[in-house]
């Protein structure tokens, strides 16, 4: 695949893979590679957008990948890859606002795609955090934040995040400054605290085992 892939997930048995080429700034990679899981061959680079890195393959048949930006002029955001006749289908997802969609991580249940922002500009020096839901059968943007209590001020920085499949509980680890042990915050599916809880170094992945 390309040069520094960060994502990678499964749909209509492909596995695609994010291209970041992050270590290359400002020479980023901009494709998605396209693997068959029976050869395990690249069939194709689907051209995205510069610094690619989660993706998230929905019920439809959409790979929904995102792209970090260049942290200057150029803006993160979220793309949603289909196919017609065959043919990749790249669409820009924006906000209902018409501003781009601040984009670091995202997590799908149903068809609900929770998607958290950091975006952190060297021409500013200042970030800007948004918690949106995307509506992957619509593609339209739900919310541009879904925590609905306030809380979200005490979030530093929103690096990872999961919704319990059954419950629909938002968790999100806030990386905090880097150095320091972070936080895990738990919300209910109506966006409100309902815990909170230190981590380790940089919280960003979450997984739920069944018992």
């Amino acid at each position: 695949v390309g040069f520094q892939p960060d994502g990678i997930d499964l749909s209509g048995g492909r596995l695609y893979v994010a291209n970041s080429g992050g270590y290359m700034y400002p020479n980023y990679e901009n494709t998605l590679s396209v693997i068959s899981t029976v050869t395990f061959q690249e069939e194709r680079r689907i051209p995205v957008a510069i610094n690619l890195n989660h993706v998230v393959a929905d019920r439809y048949g959409q790979v929904w990948v995102l792209s970090r930006g260049n942290y200057y002029g150029h803006p993160s955001s979220l793309y949603c890859l289909s196919y017609l006749e065959g043919e990749p289908l790249i669409e820009r997802i924006y906000t209902t606002e018409g501003n781009d969609l601040v984009t670091r991580n995202m997590a799908l249940c149903g068809d609900s795609l929770y998607i958290i922002g950091n975006e952190f500009s060297y021409s500013t020096y200042q970030s800007v955090q948004s918690y949106a839901i995307v509506n992957t059968a619509t593609k339209q943007v739900v919310t541009t934040n879904f925590i609905t209590d306030g809380t979200e001020n005490d979030i530093m920085e929103a690096y990872g995040i999961a919704v319990h499949p059954v419950s629909r509980e938002i968790l999100i680890g806030d990386a905090r400054s880097h150095v320091n042990p972070g936080t895990l915050f738990c919300f209910s599916s109506q966006g409100q605290l309902l815990w909170k809880v230190r981590t380790g170094d940089i919280p960003a992945h979450i997984a739920f085992c069944y018992k």
